[in-house]
């Protein structure tokens, strides 16, 4: 994780969490065409992320003169996350790790689910293995416990699957690398 203040690391978390646990709306999509998270984008660049916020900016600017750009954006979401495993890289670590390691990383989940009094959407049916899970639990972790028990369970439960699904996002077509830069700013960030 960069070396920022623990409120800094759960905001950018909890942002990253926000951006790829959904499509955005009309209206964020809209606030990003108008700047509001260029501060955001700024402290990022200048922490080194420069790569990847200039390929989010890059993609939501070739979408600025379209009318519908917001749900160009969204058919990305759905090519690169909510179609069939074949054709999506599907956000789950179920769907890179054998059955061994899917078994010890539910394990592990539910129970940090309980530690933190946390249940899954039951709306969602998303299970615990989706990564906004991991990252919400991460979030709950870095107030909590050292940096260095944040960065064993960023190596042990969410790198060892995140590598794969990021070289899987990086595959899937899409009309903007907006979500394959998002994806690869997660791991960048977590890597830091």
């Amino acid at each position: 994780m960069i070396k920022a203040l623990p409120e800094e690391n759960a905001f950018l978390i909890q942002w990253l969490s926000n951006v790829l646990g959904h499509e955005l709306s009309e209206e964020q999509f809209n606030q990003y065409q108008e700047g509001v998270f260029e501060p955001l984008f700024q402290a990022l660049e200048e922490e080194g992320f420069g790569k990847y916020v200039i390929g989010m900016k890059d993609a939501l600017a070739n979408l600025k003169a379209d009318k519908f750009g917001y749900l160009e954006l969204a058919a990305d979401f759905t090519e690169t996350f909510l179609l069939d495993g074949e054709s999506s890289a599907l956000p789950y670590a179920s769907a890179y790790l054998d059955e061994e390691a899917t078994e010890t990383n539910l394990k592990f989940m539910d129970g940090m689910l309980d530690r933190f009094q946390l249940q899954i959407n039951k709306e969602s049916k998303e299970p615990s293995d989706h990564l906004c899970v991991y990252l919400e639990i991460l979030n709950k972790l870095i107030p909590v416990v050292s940096e260095s028990e944040q960065q064993l369970f960023v190596e042990h439960y969410l790198l060892t699957w995140l590598v794969p699904f990021y070289e899987k996002v990086q595959k899937i077509p899409t009309k903007t690398q907006f979500y394959q830069n998002t994806v690869g700013l997660l791991i960048a960030i977590l890597t830091a």
